[in-house]
């Protein structure tokens, strides 16, 4: 298995979930696991899976009841998968049909790779159909055009030209920051840091504090926002504490980033305060 992609999900994305698992029956590349990542899973949600299982060579849904939050589901899924190298994206993504072709091509050792995720409206998202994403006509800025996709330079994101990705790459500025919607990393280089810290309830808080660990650990980026692609649902709102959690970022992981600690005693390996061994028994 050359690949493990991890989807989280919720309880109520059946819909979500459906078009982000026909975009990923669609990939080029075939040699991957999914794991799906949620809390009591609904019963659409479960048949759903089980409509899929003679697309993929394996898929399951994790779930450990209880569970503290998506970093410990997160965690979970990393300890569960079969590969050296994890793809994360969220069931509210659609990824285009070279998604996983451009992560496992361009992955290299001691780097993690940072995707785009092109933002749709709520309205253009339900016009998405199995047969846009069979086709992959939902991800042509023509057919986005024709159900209101207003014209932005962002659309350029959705480029299919190899050379004209790198070089807007190279050239728009932006940092390669771990983007829950499409990021990819050697398990390896998780492990060896203890995954997410599950005491983080918030988020987007968890994944910046994952991103300075991995950079702690000399675990760097790179940016392959133009290359792998996916489209992911816009809802436009944050409910008023994550807000409040996501402004406190600077001054949260300040002390994070002085301290050039990477390891974290609420990760996987619960209560170690120095760094276990990633070793072959660890792998699955």
């Amino acid at each position: 298995m050359e690949l493990s992609v991890i989807i989280s999900s919720s309880n109520h994305d059946s819909n979500c979930l459906n078009k982000a698992l026909t975009g990923f029956a669609m990939q080029r590349f075939k040699d991957f696991e999914i794991l799906i990542a949620g809390i009591q899973p609904s019963k659409s949600t479960l048949e759903l899976i089980a409509s899929f299982k003679q697309r993929f060579r394996a898929i399951k849904y994790i779930e450990q009841p209880p569970v503290k939050n998506k970093s410990a589901l997160l965690n979970m899924a990393i300890q569960a998968s079969q590969a050296d190298y994890l793809i994360f994206t969220e069931a509210n993504c659609i990824p285009r049909q070279d998604f996983l072709q451009i992560h496992q091509e361009r992955k290299e050792e001691t780097f993690f790779l940072s995707g785009g995720a092109f933002k749709l409206a709520p309205q253009i998202h339900q016009e998405v159909e199995q047969q846009h994403i069979e086709a992959q006509t939902c991800f042509e800025t023509r057919w986005l055009k024709s159900h209101g996709l207003r014209f932005s330079l962002k659309n350029q994101q959705l480029s299919k030209n190899k050379l004209k990705s790198n070089i807007l790459n190279a050239l728009i500025p932006g940092k390669a920051l771990w983007n829950p919607h499409n990021v990819s990393c050697w398990k390896k280089d998780l492990m060896d840091i203890n995954g997410f810290d599950e005491q983080i309830d918030d988020a987007d808080l968890a994944a910046r504090d994952l991103y300075q660990r991995l950079r702690n650990n000399d675990i760097k980026g790179i940016r392959v926002g133009f290359n792998a692609i996916c489209l992911h649902l816009n809802k436009n709102t944050k409910d008023a504490q994550n807000a409040v959690a996501v402004a406190l970022q600077p001054a949260a992981i300040k002390p994070l980033r002085s301290a050039r600690q990477p390891w974290t005693q609420y990760g996987i390996y619960k209560g170690r305060t120095l760094p276990v061994p990633y070793t072959e028994i660890d792998k699955g």
